[in-house]
């Protein structure tokens, strides 16, 4: 299929070159060697004729609108990007060539900018990072330049939590509410991405942790409207239902009544639930 595609793409380019006798260019030798082994299908083997022929003539035209095709059929988005816009340097008047180069120039940018946001996450500016990231899922309408983006948010996720862990084992609790709560956002935007009905299992650790610090900053209720998101997008989850129930038991006075249901909804023991609805009637009493 992949040969296919790119036997569509470069033949037009090939068969249009004009036949010689005699002695020809080093370029055109290898231009001509490029389209033999296109007829045997061997596209790698073709790229690196191509690549010799614009090596020994870096103007020739035709050869870098033929590797730029054959480039973008191999899925080499940085190659194509390369020789398109070569190829359209060398002919400005060429719309569908102009055109290709912007395409793939912006998909450049932004692959390079998906990759700045995690190095920004890495460095421990998560909320910057994720913030980013998001900007590129949610703005671009390149399937190939979101796909980098969801890819280096999955990849945040982890590095996430190391840095939200760490903040917590040094007692900042401040900042470890606000690094998890990145996470579990950034968790939920990938869940979006990937169009799934459930919160992946990543967010879990973060969740159980983001209560942990609220509690010992004296906060336990800082993370109430974090979980009420959480539960609004994925009422299921069980692990927010079983910590929101948390937030609202630290309540003066608890809430047994949304903590029971809360419980029961996140897959807590039936003598639990119960235990707790029993306390929620003594307390209308």
């Amino acid at each position: 299929m992949r040969t296919a595609i790119a036997r569509a793409l470069i033949l037009p380019v090939l068969l249009a070159l004009p036949l010689v006798s005699g002695c020809q260019s080093e370029a055109k030798k290898h231009l001509y060697k490029a389209e033999d082994l296109f007829e045997k299908r061997d596209l790698d083997g073709a790229k690196k004729e191509l690549e010799l022929s614009i090596k020994a003539d870096p103007n020739d035209l035709d050869a870098h609108k033929s590797l730029a095709n054959i480039d973008e059929a191999l899925g080499d988005q940085e190659g194509a990007a390369k020789e398109y816009m070569a190829a359209s340097a060398l002919d400005p008047t060429d719309q569908k060539l102009l055109d290709k180069a912007r395409l793939y120039k912006q998909l450049e940018d932004m692959a390079n900018s998906s990759g700045q946001a995690l190095d920004k996450i890495k460095a421990g500016n998560v909320t910057e990072g994720v913030a980013q990231l998001k900007d590129i899922i949610v703005t671009t309408r390149i399937p190939a330049a979101r796909e980098k983006a969801v890819n280096a948010l999955s990849d945040s996720i982890p590095i996430i939590q190391k840095v939200g862990d760490q903040q917590l084992s040094d007692k900042k609790y401040a900042d470890a509410i606000t690094t998890y709560e990145q996470g579990i956002r950034a968790a939920m935007l990938l869940a979006r991405a990937h169009k799934s009905d459930t919160l992946g299992p990543e967010a879990d650790p973060m969740m159980h942790s983001i209560n942990d610090a609220a509690k010992a900053a004296g906060t336990p209720d800082a993370n109430f409207k974090l979980f009420n998101d959480v539960i609004g997008d994925y009422p299921d989850d069980k692990v927010a239902n079983m910590e929101l129930a948390g937030i609202y038991l630290s309540k003066t006075p608890p809430d047994y009544d949304t903590a029971a249901d809360l419980e029961e909804r996140g897959g807590a023991p039936d003598d639990q639930v119960r235990k707790l609805r029993d306390m929620a009637k003594k307390h209308r009493k």
